[in-house]
Formats: C-alpha cells, structure tokens, sequence
C-alpha cells in the first residue's frame, strides 16, 4: 500500500514544509529576542543607580530556557513526528480529501484552530494532561522568557485529538504547518502591550493570552484559541480583564526555578494522589477528572497536600 499517496504526502512538501517554518521560526524569533535584548538593556542601563535597579535577565529565564531545549528535543521531535503520523493514519482509514489550495485555506486555517483549541482546552480540564501542561503555567512572571517554559508531552494529548482530523480529508504537510504557525506564541507573551479594542475580541492578543495564564479565580480555564478568539467565543471561554489585577502562575506556588522541580511539581501530587486513591475507578478518576475536583488525600494523619479550595480553582 502507497502510504504517501493515500496520506497526501509527498518529498517536497516535506521539504518546503521544513525549509519555510525553520525559516519563518528563526526570523520571528530572532527579532523577538533582538527587540526583547535592547528594552531590557534600556530599562537596565536607565535604573542601574537607583533604589529599583531593573534585571537585565529575568530570573526565571535560565530554568526557562532548559525547559525550552527538553520540549524542543521531545515535542519538537518526537511530538512533530507522531501528529504527523496521526494524521497519515486517518488519511489512510478514510477515502476523503481535501485539497490544500487558496480557496481551501480558510477551511485548513479554522480546522487547525479549532484543533488547538480542543487539546489546549483538554490540557486544562484532564487532570494528568494538567501536570504536564501546568509547567507553562508555573511562572510568576508574564513575559517574553515564559513562553520558554515548555512542556515536554503536549504532543501526547495532540495525538488524541489528530485522527479525526486526518479522516475528515486533511493533508498531513499543509495541517502541520498551519498548526504549528498558530502555537507559535512567543511575541504575545508580554506585558508590554495593552489593550487593542477590536482586535482582543478576534485575535490572540497580549492582554487576552495573559488572561489565560491568570490563577485568579474568574480567569481560570479561559482564553484557549491560539491566533484567533473565534472559538472561545462561540464555545463561552472568551472573557477579557476586569478591575482586578491579574495574578500569574497556578493556584500552588512552584516556588523554585530548578528546572527538574518545575519539571516534576504537578505530577507528584497526582502520582500521590493516584497512589492512595481507592480503587480502580478512584484512580481513572484522579487521571482523567478535572484538576481540582479529583481524589484529593495524604497518607492518614500526614498534611494535606493542597488546599481543595485552592486545587477547585486551578
């Protein structure tokens, strides 16, 4: 069987897939960073003598970059690999197709948002997707480094949703690489830049994304979409900042920028937690309920290991 011929898949569609999103990665990067390097030196340089000297380096920013370099070795790699895969494979268990052209953008476009938005969403309400996605969530700080702080499984539960996908007749290369243009977040992870009117309503903006890494309660689990807010707003989890300053991170405090400690934080309370939860079905609870409304317990007489207030709203 011809693999590459049901799948849509052929050598140069891998190569310019390849050749154009390098490309494209390291020049929006590259400015990102260069623009990023010269206000943090300017705003270094103009506080160094006074009572509130600004870093030239976030503090967080090394344990980001670490985590940064697991995710591109694992998810880059290995993940990249898999999706692709998933995809083939429901081209090859179904016998429509949908031609990737001008006119069929538009279709592949909201298709590969629609896709970040459902495994994105899950990373948030599927308690063992949370403790890998929560390693993104982890920092204090909303700034151009916190977009480095990966996670190194996101592509596990991007395989789970990508089948479907595959079988409804979208081209593996093309779908590739719309969906990793839209994941690609850096330049939105900032404070630096306020309120856009209209364009926060429809597009992924600064002030909406840094809504999404809020722990304060009425921002929870919000926000998903990756470019647009087309699905969060059909679907109800749009919502914009209110007059209450907005708190980053997740509800327990990672309190540590040793990358393995950050790496590790969520999993060992659901490790636990699946450990002493009673029972098989105690247990598929715990991995596949919501974070903070799963099987919650220590061993007896031993202290507690999160606030269940706290946990509900995370």
């Amino acid at each position: 069987m011809d693999w590459s011929r049901i799948a849509n898949i052929d050598v140069n569609d891998v190569q310019l897939f390849t050749k154009y999103w390098l490309q494209g990665t390291a020049a929006i990067l590259g400015l990102v960073i260069a623009g990023e390097i010269l206000i943090r030196a300017a705003a270094w340089w103009e506080h160094r003598n006074t009572d509130a000297p600004r870093p030239l380096v976030a503090r967080d920013a090394p344990a980001n970059f670490v985590l940064f370099i697991h995710s591109l070795l694992i998810d880059g790699i290995v993940g990249t690999a898999a999706i692709g895969a998933g995809l083939a494979f429901g081209a090859r268990i179904s016998h429509w197709h949908i031609p990737f052209s001008l006119w069929t953008l538009p279709l592949y476009f909201l298709a590969a948002e629609f896709w970040h938005y459902i495994y994105h969403r899950m990373s948030h309400e599927v308690r063992f997707m949370w403790a890998d996605h929560s390693i993104h969530h982890s920092s204090r700080d909303y700034e151009f480094f916190t977009s480095w702080r990966l996670p190194p499984f996101t592509w596990v539960y991007k395989l789970l949703t990508i089948v479907p996908l595959g079988m409804l007749g979208f081209s593996p290369i093309p779908f590739l690489l719309l969906s990793r243009g839209i994941s690609f977040q850096t330049f939105i992870h900032t404070q630096r830049i306020g309120r856009m009117g209209w364009f926060d309503q429809v597009f992924c903006s600064p002030v909406n994304h840094s809504i999404h890494h809020a722990c304060n309660p009425q921002y929870i689990d919000k926000n998903y979409g990756g470019m647009t807010m087309i699905w969060d707003q059909l679907l109800g989890t749009f919502i914009l900042p209110g007059e209450e300053k907005v708190k980053f991170g997740i509800t327990k405090d990672v309190n540590s920028n040793d990358p393995f400690k950050i790496w590790i934080f969520e999993f060992k309370y659901l490790f636990v937690d699946l450990w002493h939860a009673p029972g098989l079905v105690e247990k598929v609870r715990v991995l596949l309920g919501k974070p903070g409304e799963t099987y919650t317990h220590a061993k007896p007489g031993a202290p507690a290991l999160a606030d269940p207030m706290l946990a509900a709203a995370e």
